[in-house]
């Protein structure tokens, strides 16, 4: 299920809030560690050879990743005019290496698209549910992949929300509300609510505010760690992001099966954005040979029920790959159901029992999971399997 948004709040200043980060927290370490968590998920050594095309530039810190990664070709657009003279002062800054392009542009124009050519990767990170236009951009986006290329592109998961909400956050539709109302806000406002969101749902609570102070502290410490970004930053990207919508994990893979002629090859769930790796069918580079190396066995029941929408199966030969129970960088077990992956990977047994809808976690020897429709996997007529890298 994604969920649209209205037209009532102006847009979100994605621009201005990406030049505040570049003109105050960039750094040559910020690059670092957005270059090795890019190699990392297309599963590359490096991008020599490569072409890359960033859709939604924003900051242009990740098509500097690109460029140290060695990229051949980059080519940067962003529909925000400031982000392009954002990223554009950050090119200036190292050089300005004649292959790397930054313009104008918006993925929702599909002509703009077309004439970009054709590129091995194509990058869109947290940016096309930003759109208005969600599943239009999703679609527009595939134009510019390959034959023999790369689509990666990470959006804001419906599932993640739903299963946060279980622990007390707002859920999906709730923040959309928030987000509103944080751009129809005054700046003090604003402000108000970054605290708010910082602090906590119980911030009027002293104890659990600071609790929940330092627990921030301790992340923002580490945050680089994750994407080379800025906490605060990305605080106000997320309370301010709008328009917004929510994708569904197992809707965009069917999207993307049918309409778009693209293969899932790597999906890590359990941030609020999922991460997305396809490869084109047919295609043949080093995607293919990734898939090629994965191991699938089929799964015999009896499943055993584990409460309402939850089955489990014992997976005494695959321990080894599953690391400390349901988390989320650990398992490289994925779940299929006659032959298409499912989602959503890691997460929480409560919220597999609760929502289900192809929701799995590979915990030790155990593999809990529920079917896509929420019916007896020992009585749907479906055939299971689990692929992995031995």
């Amino acid at each position: 299920m994604n969920i649209e948004t209205s037209d009532t709040a102006e847009r979100f200043a994605f621009g201005q809030n990406w030049k505040g980060f570049i003109e105050k927290s960039f750094s040559a370490e910020r690059v670092a560690v957005a270059k090795t968590k890019l190699l990392e998920t297309l599963q590359l050594p490096d991008l020599q050879g490569k072409t890359f095309l960033d859709v939604g530039c924003g900051s242009g810190i990740h098509s500097l990743a690109a460029l140290q990664a060695g990229a051949d070709k980059i080519v940067s657009f962003d529909y925000d005019p400031d982000s392009v003279a954002t990223s554009t002062s950050l090119k200036d800054l190292v050089g300005n290496p004649p292959h790397w392009e930054i313009m104008r542009g918006s993925v929702l124009d599909r002509s703009f698209i077309t004439a970009l050519g054709k590129f091995d990767i194509v990058y869109s990170w947290g940016v096309l549910h930003h759109t208005g236009h969600m599943w239009d951009a999703i679609r527009n986006v595939g134009i510019p992949v390959a034959a023999d290329g790369a689509l990666f592109i990470a959006l804001y998961s419906y599932t993640t929300y739903q299963d946060f909400a279980l622990l007390g956050s707002p859920t999906p539709e709730e923040w959309l509300d928030v987000k509103e109302r944080y751009n129809r806000s005054t700046a003090r406002q604003k402000r108000v609510m970054e605290w708010q969101y910082v602090l906590g749902p119980r911030w009027y609570l002293p104890w659990m505010a600071a609790i929940n102070y330092l627990r921030f502290k301790r992340s923002e410490a580490r945050y680089i760690e994750s994407r080379g970004m800025e906490i605060w930053t990305d605080v106000r990207d997320w309370l301010g992001g709008w328009p917004m919508e929510f994708v569904n994990e197992l809707e965009l893979l069917r999207f993307a099966k049918k309409e778009l002629k693209l293969e899932i090859v790597e999906m890590i769930c359990g941030e609020g954005n999922t991460e997305f790796v396809f490869l084109p069918e047919n295609g043949r580079n080093w995607l293919s040979e990734v898939k090629a190396k994965r191991k699938e066995i089929p799964l015999a029941g009896p499943y055993c029920r584990e409460g309402s929408n939850a089955w489990s199966v014992r997976l005494p030969e695959l321990g080894h790959v599953s690391g400390e129970p349901c988390r989320p960088d650990h398992s490289s077990l994925r779940l299929l159901e006659d032959g298409e992956m499912m989602t959503y990977a890691h997460a929480k047994l409560d919220a597999i029992r609760e929502f289900g809808v192809g929701r799995y976690c590979h915990s030790e020897e155990i593999l809990y999971f529920s079917a896509p429709d929420n019916s007896d996997p020992n009585q749907n007529g479906r055939n299971y399997s689990v692929s992995f890298l031995p």
